[in-house]
């Protein structure tokens, strides 16, 4: 699969139709962004807000969650994309 990346100064994602269907996705809906390396994790916000509900007494759970939170922070975005 093949898509063409564009940047953006609005917190938005263009996903072609296809892909919106394959990931169940409608548009508008919200997903929470991971960049591991050169790969991009997308996942609807209300599967994450599920996850923490069902993890809401796990210290390591908010532990990590606070570290990706600093991380997505202090994320910039490259010059070159």
């Amino acid at each position: 699969m093949t898509v063409i990346v564009r940047s953006s100064k609005q917190d938005e994602i263009a996903i072609p139709d296809y892909l919106m269907d394959q990931l169940d996705l409608r548009d508008g809906d919200e997903v929470k962004t991971i960049i591991e390396g050169n790969t991009l994790r997308l996942t609807p916000m209300k599967q994450f807000l599920a996850l923490r509900g069902a993890l809401k007494d796990d210290e390591g759970f908010d532990d990590a969650l606070n570290i990706l939170d600093k991380a997505w922070q202090s994320w910039t975005q490259p010059p070159s994309v």
